[in-house]
This record gives structure tokens, sequence and C-alpha cells, in this order.
């Protein structure tokens, strides 16, 4: 029951955020973390892309690929200002450039991923994470140069 309650107060809070606001122009906050490095599972590799925020405040990493999936920080990560991400003293805002450690993953794969009613799901549906797909953060850096 409280678990039911918590993601009705969360998906109501995230709806209430909606805006018609422009792609990298939003209030973000919408971010999930891991609780503990590597604790989600996946091989890990090197990521690299450019930090997006969608319309509806969500955090995604546009890829060189062409893909934008949903990012799932590393633990410790706070909504930051601009609607981006802080981890530690480090700002994450949209538009930048970051490398990063962690695995590709859908949605699906993350505890409760497939139910709306999960911290994972909930936040992962409403971004999108199961058409646009997930990269799990283990650490993350600005790019350099």
């Amino acid at each position: 029951m409280v678990r039911l309650v918590v993601a009705l107060v969360a998906a109501s809070s995230l709806l209430a955020a909606c805006t018609d606001a422009p792609e990298d122009d939003a209030v973000g906050g919408y971010l999930a973390t891991q609780e503990t490095v590597g604790d989600l599972p996946g091989a890990r590799l090197e990521l690299s892309g450019t930090v997006r925020v969608l319309a509806n405040g969500c955090l995604m990493l546009e890829r060189d690929n062409g893909k934008q999936p949903w990012i799932v920080w590393p633990p410790g990560a706070v909504p930051g200002p601009a609607g981006g991400a802080q981890l530690g003293t480090e700002v994450y805002l949209a538009g930048d450039a970051v490398t990063a450690t962690g695995t590709v993953a859908v949605l699906a794969d993350l505890p409760g991923g497939n139910r709306t009613d999960s911290y994972y799901g909930t936040l992962g549906h409403y971004c999108d994470g199961d058409a646009a797909g997930v990269v799990v953060l283990d650490s993350i850096r600005h790019a350099a140069g």
C-alpha cells in the first residue's frame, strides 16, 4: 500500500511538471540513480555524448549514433541548476559533452522497469525509456576539450 501511494505521488508530481518548453529549455530534476555503483547488471563500456533535457524535464544522453537514451545516474546525483544534474561538485547541464562508464540497457531489464508502479518503471516510462532505451552510468565526467 505504501509503495502504491509513493508511486502515485511520484507519477502525479511528474505529470504536473509537463510543459510546452522546447528541449534543453526545461526545468528538469527527474533523474534516477543507482543505489550503488554496478548495482544494475550489464557489461560496462566507455560511453560519450551530450546531455539533453527534454521538455518534460527528463535527462537524456544524445549519443554519436543518433540515439538518445534516458540516463540512470551514478549514486549521489541530485537535480541540479537549470534542469541539469549535480554529482558532487560537478554540474551537468543541457549541451554538456560528457564521457562516462556504464552500460546500455532496456527499461525492462531494470528492477521493476516493466511496471509503472516502481522506482525505475515510473521515471523510465515517463522519460520514454521504454522506447528510447537506457544508459546506466557508474561514473560521468565532462569531456576534455
